[in-house]
C-alpha cells in the first residue's frame, strides 16, 4: 500500500510529464497523419492533372505501406541505439522535406518514388513515439495517455479536412494547382518541427530537467516495480522476441483493423462527394471532419473509462465492431442523414480502440523486446494496408465503392472476433489521477 507522500509525489509526478511530453507528441503526430492522408485529398485534383487510374491510385496509395513495413523494426532499433530525441528529430525532417518536394511532382512515377521515400522515414515515427510513452508512463496510466496521443489523428482530420478541401479548391498561387501547394503547406511545418525535436525530448526520465529528484526517483521505481519477474535489458535475441505467439496474435488483429483504417483514408473522400450532387471540395473536407470531431470527444473519455475499469481487450473490440458497422451504413444508406450518422459511427469506432489496444503490448509483452515487438505489430498494419489498398482499387474497378467498404466492414470484425478470443488480464486499479495534457 502506497504512502499518502508517494501517492502525492506521483501525482505531481504525472502531471508534470503529461505536460511536458503530451502536447508535443500530440502536435508531432498531427503533423504525420495529416501528412499520410493528405494524398487522399489531393486526389480530387491530382488524378485528373497528372492522368492516374483508380488502379494506379490504389498503387499510389499502398506502395507507401512497402517501405514502411520493411524499415519498421530497423528504424526501432536505432530509436534504442540513437535516442528518440536524435532519431525521431532526423525523420521528420527527412519525412516534411520529401512532402514539400511533391509539389514539383509532374508524373505517376514521381509520386511512386516520393510515396517510397516517406515509407522509409515515417516508419520510425509511430511506433517510436508508442515504445518512447511506455518508457515514460506507468502501464496504468496508458490507455488515456495513448489515447490524448493519438486523438491528434482526430484533430488532424477536423483541421486538415477542410484547410485541405479548401487548399485545393482555392490555392492556385503562381498558377500552380492547390494539391500541389497542399503538400508544400503541410511539409514546411514539418521539418521546423524535426529541428525543434532535438531540444525538446528527452530520451529517459534520469535526464529530464523538469523533474525533482523525489519525481525521478518515484517514476523511475514504479516503471521498475511493473517489469519485476520479465526479462530486461538486452537478453533477449530477435528470434525470441518473434516466437512469441501472443505478438503474432496482437500483430494479426491490428492489421486487420488498420487495413480498413488506412484504406479509407483514400476512398472516403471520393465517397462522400457521391453522397449528393453538387458537393464541392470544401464540401467534401468540412463532411469529413464531422466524424472526427466526434471522435476528438470519444477518444479521450473511452481511453480513461478503460484506465478506470482495467480493461482492455472488451474496450478495444467494441469499437472495431462499431466501424465495421458504420463502413455498412456508409456503403448501403440512402438519404444523406443516416449516411452522416454512419460518418460519425466510423469517427468515434475507428479511433476509440486505439488507446485500450496499445496499452496491451506491453502487459503482455516482455520490455526487453517492447520496442522490437511494437515495431512488429506496426509492421503487420502496414502490410495489411498495402494489401488492403492494392487490392481495393481492383475491388473498386469491379463493384465500384460498395465492394471497398463490405471489404473494410469485414476486416473490422475480424480484427474484433481475434481480440476478444484473447486471454488478457486486468490491470491494477488507478492510485492517482489521470494524466492531463
Amino acid at each position: 500500500m502506497e504512502r499518502p507522500t508517494d501517492v502525492q509525489i506521483g501525482r505531481e509526478t504525472l502531471k508534470t510529464i503529461g505536460r511536458h511530453i503530451i502536447p508535443f507528441a500530440f502536435i508531432l503526430y498531427f503533423f504525420n497523419y495529416m501528412d499520410r492522408v493528405n494524398i487522399g485529398f489531393a486526389a480530387l485534383q491530382m488524378n485528373v492533372d497528372l492522368g492516374i487510374s483508380s488502379v494506379q491510385f490504389g498503387q499510389l496509395a499502398s506502395v507507401f505501406f512497402i517501405s514502411y513495413l520493411v524499415c519498421q523494426i530497423p528504424s526501432n532499433i536505432m530509436i534504442q541505439k540513437l535516442g528518440a530525441r536524435r532519431w525521431i528529430g532526423f525523420i521528420l525532417i527527412a519525412w516534411g522535406g520529401v512532402t514539400t518536394l511533391l509539389f514539383f511532382a509532374q508524373s505517376f512515377e514521381h509520386l511512386l518514388a516520393a510515396r517510397l521515400l516517406l515509407g522509409v522515414f515515417e516508419a520510425g515515427f509511430f511506433p517510436g513515439m508508442i515504445y518512447y510513452l511506455a518508457c515514460w508512463f506507468p502501464a496504468k496510466e496508458r490507455a488515456r495517455v495513448t489515447a490524448l496521443f493519438m486523438m491528434a489523428i482526430a484533430v488532424s482530420s477536423v483541421v486538415a479536412a477542410p484547410m485541405s478541401g479548401w487548399i485545393i479548391q482555392h490555392a492556385n498561387f503562381f498558377d500552380h494547382a492547390g494539391w500541389r501547394w497542399l503538400f508544400a503547406i503541410e511539409g514546411i511545418p514539418t521539418v521546423l518541427l524535426g529541428v525543434l525535436t532535438f531540444y525538446v525530448l528527452y530520451d529517459r526520465p534520469q535526464d529530464a530537467h523538469w523533474l525533482t529528484d523525489k519525481q525521478k526517483s518515484w517514476l523511475i521505481a514504479e516503471l521498475k516495480t511493473e517489469t519485476q519477474g520479465q526479462p530486461v535489458g538486452h537478453s533477449m535475441t530477435f528470434l525470441q522476441i518473434i516466437r512469441n505467439p501472443i505478438l503474432w496474435r496482437l500483430s494479426f488483429v491490428y492489421m486487420f483493423v488498420q487495413a480498413a483504417s488506412q484504406a479509407s483514408n483514400y476512398w472516403l473522400p471520393g465517397q462522400v462527394k457521391g453522397f449528393a450532387p453538387g458537393l464541392t471540395d470544401t464540401h467534401v473536407g468540412l463532411i469529413m471532419a464531422v466524424p472526427f470531431l466526434c471522435a476528438m470527444f470519444a477518444m479521450p473519455l473511452w481511453g480513461a473509462h478503460s484506465d478506470k475499469q482495467g480493461e482492455r481487450k472488451f474496450h478495444a473490440a467494441i469499437p472495431m465492431l462499431l466501424a465495421g458497422a458504420a463502413f455498412l451504413v456508409i456503403a448501403t444508406a440512402d438519404s444523406m442523414s443516416i449516411r452522416m450518422f454512419g460518418m460519425v459511427l466510423f469517427g468515434v469506432g475507428i479511433l476509440s480502440y486505439y488507446g485500450p489496444f496499445w496499452a496491451i503490448p506491453s502487459m503482455l509483452l516482455s520490455p526487453a523486446g517492447l520496442a522490437i515487438s511494437i515495431a512488429v505489430i506496426n509492421s503487420c498494419s502496414s502490410l495489411g494496408g498495402f494489401f488492403a489498398n492494392l487490392g481495393l482499387g481492383y475491388v473498386a474497378k469491379s463493384y465500384g465503392s460498395y465492394g471497398v467498404f463490405v471489404v473494410e466492414a469485414i476486416l473490422c470484425v475480424i480484427s474484433s472476433v481475434l481480440l476478444i478470443t484473447m486471454r488478457i488480464p486486468q490491470v491494477k486499479a488507478k492510485v492517482a489521477k489521470a494524466v492531463t495534457a
